[in-house]
């Protein structure tokens, strides 16, 4: 149950990166991201057959901490699924992450979309498909359990869960003007000290739930591009 709050995507044409983004849930969960390259990637960290990623978040205050580098390590992930690094060996793709407002989990949701968004703004690294993220709430109330899309007070529910889904086409085709996703990340918070555990069936309406939410956020995406040519616009299955 329960609908997005107003999406709000503007890019911000920062100096001395390639692409840039920014990302909000309604008018308190915002995010802002950048992307730089391919460049040469230092020897340390360079790859024969393909290029890296490194992922770098800032807080909304303060210095980056261990959330932050485990965000990070999270991000990297994320984003080395919707890259065709093949493509690239030996580079390096630099992306930073700025938190505009309190930690929450619909503020991770909106840094990884405003990551998706820079790398579509920069144009430079090939990409196999888009990443979208939402966050489901779950609220428990004796033996019910309620699941609540994109929720805005996430302390007065019992946990939540972010998702991370990557809509594109591996292979074959598809019917109709949204392509096939499927989800690349996931994870949960309480608020109550209990660990959240769900069934089959249970996790199964929470990620539906959350495809329904992601989709929405791929059609904000898209039309926030206009009729410029990206990762949006493929007509034949996109490399893997």
């Amino acid at each position: 149950m329960g609908s997005l709050r107003s999406v709000k995507i503007s890019f911000d044409s920062l100096a001395g990166v390639d692409g840039s983004a920014r990302f909000s849930f309604g008018d308190v969960c915002s995010a802002l991201a950048s992307v730089s390259g391919p460049i040469a990637a230092r020897p340390a960290s360079e790859h024969p057959a393909r290029g890296t990623v490194e992922v770098h978040v800032r807080p909304l205050s303060s210095v980056p901490g261990t959330t932050e580098k485990l965000l990070g390590s999270a991000f990297k992930g994320i984003i080395e699924s919707a890259c065709l690094l093949g493509q690239h060996p030996r580079t390096l793709t630099q992306v930073v992450v700025q938190a505009l407002s309190q930690p929450s989990s619909a503020l991770v949701a909106a840094e990884i979309n405003a990551c998706s968004l820079a790398l579509v703004n920069a144009g430079s690294v090939p990409l196999r498909g888009v990443v979208c993220s939402v966050v489901v709430g779950l609220r428990l109330d004796g033996n019910e359990t309620q699941f609540i899309l994109d929720p805005e007070d996430e302390k007065l529910l019992d946990g939540t869960f972010c998702f991370a889904l990557l809509f594109g086409i591996t292979s074959g085709s598809f019917q109709g003007k949204i392509p096939p996703s499927e989800v690349v990340w996931m994870s949960s918070r309480t608020y109550n000290g209990v660990p959240i555990s769900l069934d089959t069936h249970k996790l199964k309406l929470a990620t539906e739930l959350a495809r329904k939410g992601a989709t929405e956020v791929w059609l904000r995406m898209r039309e926030s591009l206009g009729g410029s040519p990206s990762a949006f616009d493929h007509e034949e299955p996109m490399e893997v």
